[in-house]
């Protein structure tokens, strides 16, 4: 399999945000008179557009109260507080620093994408972005994916992604692109959506220098890195 270049989504993946996002969901529900549990956050909010959440868990709401439900998110989400995922910046570094192309595929707003980057120090890792209502489709769709690849000049096939919800990795294989799923929870919904690997952290992600150019070590396999020309 070739590698040449690498997709990262953001939230759950560079960043931990799933309490903030969770919260917001559930404040909206409250406020809208909808009833949204786990599997609710899980399956239609976690890695998903904001339009596929309104459309699937709000679902019952006149086209109205929908839209204001949307009002809302584009008002809250630009401020959703964040965590660093440990090492995920780090790597994002050591793939740009050899040459690699890299693009951010995300459902969050361009904003509070380039804040999330900047405060990470890695806003100039980036070739590309993909961030929420450039796609014609959200994620779960594959279409941020495919647009990614297309920004890049790369085939989908040889962008491998890392993706951290169900929703985000069956985006990308329905692209056509390898992933690695990274979750501190259940592996089993990410490796069901066709994951290549699941990971807990990105200790388990390995960077090196061979003689014949960069290799991607994740569990016991070794993918060679050549960039895209």
């Amino acid at each position: 399999m070739r590698i040449s270049a690498v997709l990262f989504d953001m939230d759950g993946v560079l960043i931990d945000t799933d309490e903030a996002i969770a919260a917001l969901w559930h404040g909206l529900g409250a406020e809208f008179g909808v009833s949204i549990d786990a599997a609710d956050i899980a399956a239609h909010v976690l890695g998903c557009s904001p339009e596929h959440t309104v459309g699937t868990v709000f679902a019952a709401l006149g086209p109205d109260d929908r839209e204001r439900v949307m009002d809302r998110v584009r008002a809250a989400e630009p401020t959703l507080g964040f965590a660093p995922v440990p090492q995920a910046a780090r790597l994002v570094e050591r793939l740009a620093a050899a040459g690699v192309p890299l693009a951010l595929v995300t459902s969050a707003s361009t904003g509070r994408a380039e804040r999330v980057l900047k405060e990470l120090g890695i806003d100039g890792a980036f070739s590309t972005s993909v961030t929420w209502g450039e796609a014609q489709r959200g994620k779960p769709a594959p279409d941020c994916y495919l647009l990614a690849a297309r920004r890049l000049n790369v085939p989908a096939a040889e962008c491998l992604v890392f993706e951290d919800t169900s929703s985000g990795v069956r985006a990308a294989v329905a692209a056509g692109a390898p992933c690695v799923g990274v979750s501190r929870y259940d592996p089993a919904p990410l490796r069901t959506g066709g994951a290549r690997h699941v990971v807990r952290t990105f200790d388990a992600v390995g960077v090196r220098q061979a003689a014949d150019g960069l290799v991607l070590t994740i569990g016991d396999e070794e993918l060679p890195v050549t960039p895209a020309a």
